[in-house]
């Protein structure tokens, strides 16, 4: 599959009463040519880069400023998926 078809393609989001997790729900909605553009600067597919920088970047995301590849904006669903990962404490 390719990048650009990649980025639309995620875990589903889990059940309210379960939270979300890094490794089943955020790290899959990075493609590969996402986590190329952005390694000089941050390691998307690490857990521990990421969440120390979480605001940031749903920050980026949600303003449409990141991802930055021809895949396009986040669909809402993703980036508010993004939003309650980090307001549930953002685990591994």
């Amino acid at each position: 599959m390719d990048d650009l078809h990649e980025s639309r393609v995620s875990a589903p989001a889990p059940p309210a009463n379960r939270p979300a997790s890094f490794a089943l729900h955020i790290a899959v909605m990075f493609t590969d040519e996402q986590r190329r553009c952005m390694s000089p600067y941050l390691d998307l597919g690490s857990y521990d880069e990421v969440k120390a920088n979480a605001e940031a970047v749903f920050d980026r995301v949600n303003d449409h400023s990141m991802p930055a590849d021809e895949s396009g904006p986040w669909p809402n669903e993703w980036i508010a998926l993004f939003r309650r990962w980090v307001d549930e404490g953002c685990r591994p």
